[in-house]
């Protein structure tokens, strides 16, 4: 028996912003490019997470042949201001 070490060359899609940072997903990509370039920021509301008030309810399973236990489930409201996208557009009016 032999043991050789070959090597495999993969050919991979990469994204790359304006300011040269690779990406593997584009959305993420055109999201670093607009929040660079001034036209999206992120919401200060939520942080970006699109989701405000994060909250833990306990809830009992006391069904006929449930476990009979408590549980927690987190839960969350979506953020008002973004509207739970978690960024800001630019928007310029005219009057």
């Amino acid at each position: 028996m032999r043991r050789v070490i070959r090597q495999k060359l993969v050919d991979y899609e990469v994204y790359i912003a304006n300011d040269g940072t690779e990406f593997d997903n584009e959305q993420e990509c055109i999201h670093h490019d607009k929040i660079y370039e001034g036209s999206r920021k992120v919401c200060e509301t939520c942080g970006g997470s699109g989701y405000v008030n994060h909250r833990t309810q306990r809830y009992f399973d006391g069904g006929m042949y449930g476990d009979h236990q408590w549980h927690d489930r987190e839960t969350s409201d979506e953020c008002p201001t973004c509207k739970g996208k978690g960024y800001l557009e630019k928007k310029i009016s005219w009057e």
